[in-house]
């Protein structure tokens, strides 16, 4: 007897192996997805930071706001620095970043 190609048997179990790798590799790739946003968003607000210091020493005063240092001719920030890439807001309080 000839075979020619995969048996139904043969072709469940490979699908089920599949399947079986891809329920264990799926929840670790969502899961580091949500790591990286978190640490882009403590780097951002390490950003804002420097820029509160640099605006200290050029202005003398710390900025009340993050509008403070947006705006401006020559500005600190830009509009898409003042979000995090999770979504959260950057605010500033008492001349430190935080992310709300």
């Amino acid at each position: 007897m000839k075979r020619r190609g995969f048996t139904l048997i043969e072709m469940i179990f490979c699908i089920s192996v599949i399947l079986i790798i891809l329920l264990l590799v799926i929840p670790n790739v969502t899961s580091k997805n949500r790591v990286v946003k978190e640490k882009s968003c403590d780097a951002q607000v390490e950003v804002v930071n420097s820029q509160i210091i640099l605006y200290e020493i050029e202005n003398g005063y710390l900025p009340t706001s993050i509008h403070d240092l947006t705006s401006g001719e020559h500005p600190y920030l830009t509009e898409k620095q003042v979000t995090c890439p999770s979504g959260l807001t950057i605010s500033i309080s008492d001349g430190q970043a935080y992310a709300r």
